[in-house]
């Protein structure tokens, strides 16, 4: 007998933490869950500082959620995770456009673990996760409840409409691995348009977001990132590339959000448009962007913050 992928999930939840809840109905969305953290994950939240929800998953997703606990972590009531919502791959019935992102590269079981590292990447602080459509009412009700500040975005495979574009006072920002100002990689596959243009460098962008795919207001972006392998060839493996280009996504996310702790705490007004990433990598990270790819093959391990990375405020 076939089981099921997504209750392969389920029972990876569970049997980490077997007081952690799954919500199965999920109102007006055909596919997902509503996931709660168990008593014991959520005893360190609290409701002050500022409060953020993270649309995001696969490797960049999981390293903004990873950046932004350590955030509130070493900050504490000035930063709030209220809520994660995450792709749902495992799931035959997410209209998540599989086929043309980046989860086509990967068997089932390595979905099934991707998944669960992402979810487990909120519960364990805390956070509930939400794995099903966003333009429902349900999802609607659900984000009034969670009622955030701000909203980050990353390899998030649906459109996101403009009743939660326009929720939060603070904006939505999406962190997109390409070098957006320069016209290039916009839409689901950056990586192919590295490899299409055979490219010696790219950045990652930070932008407002809006309906129109990859489109908003540019806030800045990381310095150059070398793209080539050692000996100046361009890889066609699209994992190695993604695995060079998420580097700078850690010290980008602090900056943001430290940027719009201030912002809150000074009673200053509406989403932030411009910040200066670059000039906030020292020459030794910077050095180490423009080193060639060392390996043509994938890195299989979850990233992690660096220790460049400064949470101070």
């Amino acid at each position: 007998m076939t089981i099921d992928p997504e209750e392969i999930v389920d029972q990876n939840l569970l049997n980490d933490d077997k007081g952690r809840k799954i919500h199965t109905n999920v109102g007006d969305s055909s596919w997902g869950q509503l996931i709660s953290p168990s008593a014991s994950e959520s005893r360190s939240k609290t409701e002050k500082g500022l409060r953020v929800v993270l649309f995001g998953s696969y490797r960049l997703g999981y390293l903004l959620c990873e950046t932004l606990k350590a955030f509130e972590k070493q900050n504490s009531g000035r930063l709030n995770i209220v809520g994660l919502v995450s792709d749902d791959p495992a799931s035959p019935s997410a209209k998540i456009s599989v086929k043309r992102r980046i989860w086509r590269k990967f068997e089932q079981q390595e979905i099934i673990n991707m998944e669960t590292a992402m979810i487990e990447s909120g519960l364990k602080s805390g956070i509930p996760v939400y794995t099903g459509a966003v333009k429902t009412k349900y999802f609607r009700e659900l984000l009034k409840k969670w009622d955030p500040d701000v909203i980050l975005v990353s390899v998030f495979g649906q459109i996101i409409d403009e009743p939660i574009i326009n929720y939060p006072q603070y904006g939505i920002y999406n962190f997109h691995p390409a070098d957006l100002l320069a016209g290039y990689g916009a839409g689901p596959q950056p990586f192919q348009d590295l490899i299409d243009r055979n490219a010696k460098t790219s950045k990652l962008t930070v932008h407002q977001l809006t309906e129109q795919l990859d489109g908003g207001h540019i806030l800045g972006q990381s310095p150059p990132v070398n793209v080539r392998l050692s000996d100046g060839s361009m890889t066609d493996n699209i994992l190695v590339l993604d695995d060079k280009m998420l580097q700078a996504g850690d010290v980008m996310s602090a900056l943001l959000i430290k940027t719009l702790i201030l912002h809150k705490e000074k009673g200053m007004k509406g989403p932030v448009y411009k910040l200066d990433f670059e000039r906030h990598f020292d020459v030794k990270l910077r050095d180490s962007f423009m080193k060639p790819i060392h390996s043509n093959t994938h890195s299989e391990e979850l990233p992690v913050p660096s220790e460049f990375v400064d949470y101070r405020i």
